[in-house]
């Protein structure tokens, strides 16, 4: 079965207006937007984290990119899609 929602290693992109890492997924209807928040990636990181920078954030989305696609994959089935782009925060991480 085909997943509803595919993703490619890219790396992302800092989304400064939002303070997160933006990342597209394809679905059959065409590219979804999804973000997800400095918190979430400092919940990945390290659970004591409360906020990463710029740099960080950028450094930790690669590290767990597989991962992230994995939740945002969730989430995205989760909410029926939802409004774009998908917000993933800290509580997601954890989820």
């Amino acid at each position: 079965m085909r997943p509803s929602v595919r993703f490619e290693i890219d790396g992302g992109s800092w989304v400064a207006e939002r303070d997160s890492v933006g990342f597209t997924g394809e679905t059959d209807l065409g590219p979804v937007e999804f973000l997800i928040t400095s918190e979430a990636l400092a919940q990945l990181l390290n659970p004591e984290f409360e906020s990463l920078d710029r740099e960080t954030a950028l450094e930790t989305f690669v590290e767990f990119e597989a991962d992230i696609h994995r939740i945002a994959q969730r989430e995205f089935v989760k909410r029926l899609g939802g409004e774009p782009p998908l917000l993933i925060t800290a509580a997601d991480v954890e989820g």
